[in-house]
């Protein structure tokens, strides 16, 4: 029961045990938590109390609300550092997600303006792509199709099948791992919010309208080389971008 009487306020004690109840799995993502007047009786509290603790929760992105439907305990975020490169496996499992990987197609495209631009050759120049679905419990969480120069793009889908006939959770960038002969030196992204497309909302399982992340990467060898041109959606509902930087 909360106290009345205690230094905290009512709502804030209020949204300690409904985060705590998230954090054990008491309230399991995806689930629907009491309606309002639900929590009223069950806590002794006002309306008001309860709204305020759940705006605070779902500002934070423990919940979510559905018109016509209540309130819901999200997913978790999958957090993702912009320092420094993290394993796709490990980045999922952090979450207490089981990560996998399917192999959506590869095949030999000819460089387009920007491609050809990224990775220094001739325009219409043959590349080629690959293109990956990262899950999570079964739940599609992001997409990468990535295109290489001939001489690594071949490599990279050998070892891409390799990985997933080991059953071995990847991204395109986990794979240089597995080919010590290419030796990524340094990348350089950019980042943009989207809506999803038709096609990209098909394949990432969502309502067409719904956020993306898209992040464009060229990753670059020790010699200066690009090697890797790729384009990178995350799901805005499950991934989460951070960066601690200098204030000055």
């Amino acid at each position: 029961m909360l106290s009345p009487n205690h230094s905290i306020p009512l709502y804030q004690q209020l949204k300690d045990d409904l985060r705590e109840k998230i954090k054990t799995g008491a309230l399991k993502p995806g689930e629907r938590i009491p309606s309002e007047r639900e929590l009223c009786e069950q806590y002794h509290v006002s309306r008001m109390t309860v709204r305020q603790a759940l705006a605070e929760l779902a500002n934070e992105g423990l919940l979510y609300r559905t018109h016509g439907k209540g309130t819901f305990v999200a997913r978790p975020r999958i957090d993702q550092e912009l320092v420094r490169v993290t394993p796709f496996e490990s980045s999922l499992r952090s979450k207490g997600l089981i990560p996998s990987t399917k192999i959506l197609g590869s095949k030999i495209v000819s460089a387009d303006y920007e491609a050809a631009t990224a990775l220094a050759v001739p325009l219409l120049s043959p590349l080629v792509n690959l293109t990956l679905l990262g899950l999570g419990n079964e739940q599609p969480v992001a997409y990468y199709s990535a295109c290489f120069p001939e001489d690594t793009g071949h490599k990279m889908v050998a070892a891409a099948r390799a990985r997933l006939a080991r059953k071995v959770p990847f991204s395109t960038y986990d794979l240089y791992d597995d080919l010590p002969e290419v030796n990524p030196a340094r990348l350089t992204q950019s980042f943009e919010a989207i809506s999803a497309g038709a096609e990209l909302a098909e394949i990432l399982d969502l309502p067409p309208g719904k956020p993306l992340m898209h992040i464009t990467t060229v990753v670059y060898l020790d010699n200066g080389r690009p090697v890797e041109y790729r384009h990178s959606y995350y799901r805005g509902d499950m991934y989460r971008f951070h960066i601690t930087r200098p204030a000055r």
